[in-house]
């Protein structure tokens, strides 16, 4: 699938615990106070100010520096230990029941259905003990007040649940018609300049300590592909596109593969110096020169050219097309079927 539009809920994600961080970290401080100060409830107070502390470093960090990955489990715990502390030490008739409600649908939204479902199920246990120890004894009020919360605290979540899993489809299908081509599979423009837009991310990144892989571009096109629609009809050139894809998602064996024009293609190889990356294209070229394209009955040989380039930081989305397209061009220029990048070139003119 399309691993970079992965990075934008990702990015969405970090969002929402940022800012959450802030929103309980407040809240907490507040209720601290109220607390302490006004209704002598130290140790609630206490609870609620250290959490509420720990939330706003949190957003202050996130500030600084991308969000660290225990951050939604920071949040989950804090949330939970505050409120179930709030509900247990405090008199019943508070209300501190009403935040346990909200709590469910937090733990869907931060940790996912599944693990946010088994949240849900371990604070239920705690919490109905102390609602059945807290209520009044009277009238079966306890078990009343016990079927009351359940009902309400898991429709809560269940609520949630459903609007998540209908937003995670219709997030794959848009994500599918808006980064990938319609026709063969590979990826397109779109999904090209995501990856673009991420890589100079992460490379101008100061909190990036890692060294920048060297990153090259493929750009492969099939040599005289006119003819093939001219002679055989689209139909037949359609389907030469689509087995092309498959062979390029065979040698690479991961979903950087894009359609960026009619017959024009795009690998993006990573940590490859420029020797490996010649001599990957040039396995390519290889095997489609050696491959049969059986399509409507029809045996096609077609051959490639291939153009390389180095994506460079700070380089914009044309420059680095344009250098790719330039030793795409120059190994057409000295005869197609060949591999060409700067003085380091393949030929076997077809």
């Amino acid at each position: 699938m399309i691993t970079q539009s992965n990075s934008l809920l990702l990015e969405t994600r970090d969002i929402l615990h940022k800012w959450l961080s802030l929103a309980t970290g407040a809240i907490m401080i507040f209720f601290c106070f109220i607390n302490v100060v006004m209704l002598n409830q130290v140790t609630i107070g206490v609870i609620e100010g250290v959490f509420g502390l720990l939330n706003l470093y949190s957003f202050r960090r996130s500030l600084l520096e991308k969000t660290h990955e225990g951050h939604h489990y920071m949040l989950a715990f804090s949330m939970t230990a505050v409120v179930l502390s709030a509900f247990y030490f405090a008199d019943l008739r508070a209300g501190a029941i009403y935040w346990l409600l909200i709590l469910p649908p937090l733990y869907c939204l931060l940790a996912g259905p599944k693990l946010g479902l088994f949240y849900t199920i371990a604070l239920s246990l705690p919490a109905i003990a102390i609602l059945f120890i807290k209520s009044d004894t009277e009238n079966f009020i306890p078990y009343r007040s016990i079927l009351n919360f359940v009902l309400a605290y898991f429709l809560s979540y269940g609520i949630c649940y459903l609007y998540e899993s209908q937003y995670a489809k219709s997030s794959l299908l848009l994500e599918k018609m808006a980064f990938q081509d319609p026709l063969t599979g590979a990826q397109n423009r779109h999904a090209l300049r995501l990856f673009f837009d991420h890589f100079n991310k992460a490379a101008v990144d100061p909190f990036q300590e890692e060294e920048q892989e060297e990153t090259r571009l493929l750009i492969i096109d099939i040599d005289h592909f006119k003819s093939v629609n001219d002679e055989f009809g689209h139909d037949v050139g359609d389907s030469v596109l689509i087995e092309m894809t498959e062979l390029l998602h065979y040698c690479i064996n991961n979903n950087r593969v894009y359609r960026i024009g009619g017959e024009e293609f795009l690998i993006v190889l990573t940590n490859h110096t420029q020797n490996q990356a010649f001599d990957f294209a040039e396995t390519i070229r290889k095997t489609v020169e050696s491959s049969i394209f059986r399509t409507h009955q029809q045996n096609i040989k077609i051959t490639v050219s291939i153009g390389i380039a180095q994506l460079n930081k700070g380089q914009s989305f044309r420059e680095f097309l344009r250098d790719a397209d330039k030793n795409l061009y120059s190994a057409k220029n000295k005869g197609r079927n060949l591999v060409h990048y700067g003085s380091m070139s393949v030929t076997e003119a077809v």
